[in-house]
């Protein structure tokens, strides 16, 4: 079998570039509307297995009929629906996960990990965040909560502006 290179179009080299940060939100807010659209799918594939109860005031509830057929296809397109849009789901998040890693963000390589051995073994620190808060062995959420400086500057803050208050009402008086 002999292989043959094909000479990329241009419209195949554009789509190898790198995302935009305005894309990149509009693809995350296309992740956010097709959550959305789980719930959705879930409900209706619910719905479709429960029963109407006798005293249901819903405006379907006379129109429904116990129809096993149309609840078991209802089922069936709601939850295929429900699989093909998790999937989309899937397959656009892996793709922000890779841009937060071609941005420096998150550094989730197998490469800086090292294996532990032994009882005792523990990693290397790096000092590249890993994505879930730490860098190193330093916990950055543990190190700003132990931080009162946001507190004393806001104190500080409103300290200046019972002050100016003050000598305004004391001044118009």
């Amino acid at each position: 079998m002999a292989s043959e290179d094909i000479a990329m179009s241009d419209s195949e080299k554009q789509s190898s570039k790198p995302f935009t940060v305005e894309e990149n939100i509009q693809q995350l807010n296309s992740i956010d509307k097709r959550i959305v659209e789980l719930m959705k799918h879930t409900s209706t594939a619910l719905n479709s297995l429960t029963t109407p109860t006798v005293g249901d005031d819903s405006p379907n509830s006379e129109t429904a009929t116990l129809d096993p057929a149309a609840q078991k296809e209802a089922f069936k397109q709601a939850t295929d629906s429900f699989v093909t849009t998790l999937h989309g789901i899937d397959v656009h998040l892996k793709r922000q996960i890779m841009a937060l890693e071609e941005a420096g963000i998150i550094n989730l390589s197998a490469a800086d990990k090292q294996p532990q051995t032994g009882p005792n073994a523990t990693t290397k620190p790096s000092l590249r965040p890993n994505g879930v808060g730490t860098v190193g062995n330093l916990d950055v959420g543990w190190l700003n909560s132990r931080s009162t400086r946001v507190e004393r500057d806001m104190e500080a803050e409103l300290w200046g502006q019972a002050k100016s208050l003050l000598e305004r009402e004391t001044g118009s008086s």
